[in-house]
């Protein structure tokens, strides 16, 4: 691994806890304040990270920061300037901000996370952990009492959208979550009981896009001899989440009335086979689950629950997506009037006829490749793969490959760049489960590497 002294200064003692709990507080913002999407919590997460930065440039010692985070930072840096230049160029550089912006507060919130020791390291892991609960806890509580816009419905669904009340935004940050919760908690009920939770959290929110993430991620994890015996540690956990999400069925449905004790009950069900469960136990537990599945949906079943299955059954199990269809060829459109530069920042005109002719005003494109292409270029898309790249193999992890990985993945079926939480908690958390260069250089076998 490839190290070079940051010019961010980091160290041991409280300054390492000043500049993690302040960095925590700004992701906490950003998780919590409907993910940073509008001005006023975005703005106040970006004074929060850049607080942050000034609490590490105090610091009198230096701690080496490994050369991905920085190129990183770096090319993210890069992106943000180009941003400002193609709208300024295309008339209205202020258009460029709100783009320009959320690439520089990622850039700096790499550096940082990247600056910081083992034991601010943890503290971060741990409010990342934290956070992934209360988003996971905050959609459940809202599935099952109806309480919008912790739960939204949409597809005939009650579907989990949390603090970011956005359910397939808050897929990808309990994707992200749950990978640093496998691969860095290290006892193993407290890690079955934190995946579990988040597991569920992701089930109510009926994202396709997390479920397809949470797979890519889980195979590059599989990928390591460390990541399959973490991955078998779980045995009994999608049968514990399973169960708890049965006792969601009832709930639903959008015209269905909320069934909390139901819902309890599932979430207790789930949670007595974690805390007196065994792998065998579990492969017994896949017939009562199955069995109890068969019996409120068979002919006897409840109608809410009926119409729960068949619901998800007609559009959350399959591929079809007239409207994202349509999103893509009316940005390929533009998209080819200026590939290498894009047509500026802001600029992309998502009003147009959709496939059954009616008119549709849309504001993104749900394939965050082909939009950031369209407005800033090939140009403006090559620094951000590349720097997504840097922090992918900066440190070799196969944790934050397996991260960034769901993340890429998700990005081409749903608007995620645009919510600035969703990034900025991807990122922080690849470099805060990457090796870092005060580590041990051969980790343990309990850990990916």
């Amino acid at each position: 691994m490839l190290i070079t002294e940051a010019p961010i200064r980091a160290t041991t003692g409280s300054g390492h806890r000043t500049t993690a709990t302040v960095l925590g507080a700004a992701l906490a913002v950003a998780v919590l304040g409907q993910g940073a999407f509008h001005p006023g919590p975005f703005l106040l997460c970006a004074v929060l990270v850049v607080a942050a930065g000034c609490c590490a440039l105090r610091e009198r010692s230096r701690t080496p920061v490994a050369r991905g985070p920085l190129l990183a930072a770096g090319l993210l840096g890069a992106f943000a300037a180009w941003a400002l230049v193609r709208a300024a160029v295309s008339g209205d550089a202020l258009l460029g901000l709100p783009t320009a912006a959320v690439a520089g507060v990622l850039a700096i919130a790499i550096v940082i996370a990247a600056g910081l020791g083992p034991a601010a390291r943890d503290l971060l892991r741990g409010v990342v952990l934290t956070l992934g609960v209360v988003v996971a806890a905050a959609g459940w509580i809202g599935t099952a009492l109806h309480l919008a816009p912790l739960s939204i419905p949409g597809v005939g669904l009650w579907r989990a959208s949390s603090t970011l009340t956005y359910a397939n935004a808050a897929a990808a940050v309990l994707v992200t979550v749950l990978i640093v919760a496998v691969t860095r908690v290290e006892d193993r009920l407290h890690r079955r009981l934190l995946v579990a939770v988040l597991l569920l959290g992701l089930a109510a929110t009926l994202s396709r896009g997390g479920a397809l993430a949470l797979a890519v991620g889980l195979v590059v994890l599989a990928c390591t001899p460390a990541g399959r015996t973490r991955l078998r540690s779980l045995a009994p956990v999608p049968f514990a989440a399973g169960l708890g999400f049965v006792g969601l069925l009832p709930s639903l449905p959008e015209g269905a009335t909320p069934q909390p004790l139901l819902a309890a009950a599932g979430l207790a069900a789930g949670a007595g086979l974690l805390l007196r469960g065994t792998p065998r136990l579990a492969a017994l537990a896949a017939a009562p689950v199955l069995a109890v599945t068969g019996l409120v949906v068979g002919p006897w079943g409840s109608p809410p629950v009926d119409t729960a299955v068949v619901a998800i059954a007609d559009t959350r199990l399959n591929g079809d997506s007239s409207a994202r269809v349509d999103l893509a060829r009316v940005t390929l459109e533009q998209f080819r009037t200026a590939p290498v530069t894009g047509i500026g920042p802001g600029r992309l005109d998502l009003t147009y006829l959709d496939h059954a002719g009616n008119r549709v005003h849309a504001w993104f494109t749900h394939l965050e490749y082909l939009q950031v292409a369209t407005e800033t270029g090939l140009v403006g898309l090559a620094l951000v793969l590349a720097a997504a790249a840097a922090l992918a193999f900066g440190h070799r992890s196969a944790a934050g490959l397996a991260i960034l990985a769901a993340l890429a993945v998700q990005s081409a079926l749903d608007f995620l760049w645009h919510i600035p939480a969703v990034p900025l908690l991807a990122c922080a958390a690849v470099v805060l489960i990457s090796p870092h260069p005060t580590d041990e250089p051969h980790p343990t076998h309990k850990e990916i590497s």
